[in-house]
C-alpha cells in the first residue's frame, strides 16, 4: 500500500488548520465598520403611535401605548380599566385592607433596673475571701458572683478592699499570659498593641 495515501489527508488536516483559525479570529473581531453598519440597522423609526400629531392637544399628556400581550394587574394602570371591570373591585378592595389604620400600639418595652440586693452578711464576705484565698485556681470571681448572688465587681471589692487580695494568684496568673504571649508572632503583637491603643483612646474620649 502505498505510503502518499496515508499522508495526504494527515496533510490536509495539518495545513487546513491555519485558515480554520484565521476564519475564527476575522468572525470574532469586530472592527469600527462592523459598529456602524450594525448601528444603522438597529436605528428603527418610531411608531406612528408615538408622534405627535396635528390633532394632539398642545398640553402635556401621557401617551399610553402598552405592548402588544395580554393585560394584567399589575401593568395596567386603573384609569385605563373598564368601569365594568372587576378588577376595580379587587384593587379597591385591596387598596382598603393596606390603608394605615389608627391602631393602639403596644407599650413601650422598657429595661427593668437592677436593685442591689444588700444581702450579704460579713461572714459572707470573709466566706469570699477565704475561698478566693485558699482555693483561687478553683473559686473565681464568677463562680463566687453565683453562688452568693451578686455582682462580679461586688466580689472583686471584696477581695482587694478588704484584706484578702490574693497576690501569689496575681503573679502565677501575669506569668501564665506572659508565657502565652511569648509564642505570638510579630503580626499577632502588633494586633494587640493596636487593640490596647484603641481601648485608651476610646477610656480617653469618653
Amino acid at each position: 500500500m502505498d505510503s502518499n495515501l496515508i499522508r495526504r489527508p494527515l496533510a490536509k488536516i495539518v495545513t487546513n488548520k491555519k485558515p480554520c483559525l484565521s476564519a475564527f479570529s476575522t468572525t470574532s473581531r469586530q472592527n469600527q465598520e462592523s459598529y456602524r453598519r450594525a448601528k444603522q440597522r438597529a436605528n428603527i423609526r418610531p411608531n406612528s403611535s408615538f408622534l405627535e400629531s396635528d390633532d394632539s392637544p398642545a398640553n402635556n399628556h401621557i401617551i399610553f401605548n402598552p405592548p402588544s400581550a395580554a393585560p394584567s394587574v399589575f401593568n395596567t394602570p386603573l384609569k385605563f380599566l373598564p368601569k365594568e371591570d372587576k378588577r376595580r373591585q379587587l384593587l379597591a378592595t385591596t387598596q382598603a385592607r393596606l390603608a394605615p389604620t389608627s391602631t393602639r400600639l403596644p407599650p413601650p418595652v422598657q429595661r427593668q433596673k437592677q436593685v442591689p440586693h444588700h444581702h450579704l452578711s460579713d461572714a459572707d464576705i470573709k466566706e469570699i475571701q477565704r475561698l478566693r484565698r485558699d482555693e483561687g485556681s478553683v473559686w473565681t470571681n464568677k463562680k463566687l458572683a453565683r453562688k452568693f448572688n451578686c455582682s462580679t465587681m461586688f466580689v472583686s471589692i471584696c477581695v482587694s478592699q478588704c484584706g484578702g487580695d490574693n497576690l501569689a494568684w496575681q503573679a502565677s496568673e501575669k506569668a501564665r499570659l506572659d508565657k502565652i504571649k511569648a509564642d505570638w508572632g510579630p503580626r499577632r503583637l502588633m494586633a494587640h498593641e493596636d487593640k490596647l491603643k484603641r481601648m485608651e483612646m476610646a477610656l480617653r474620649d469618653a
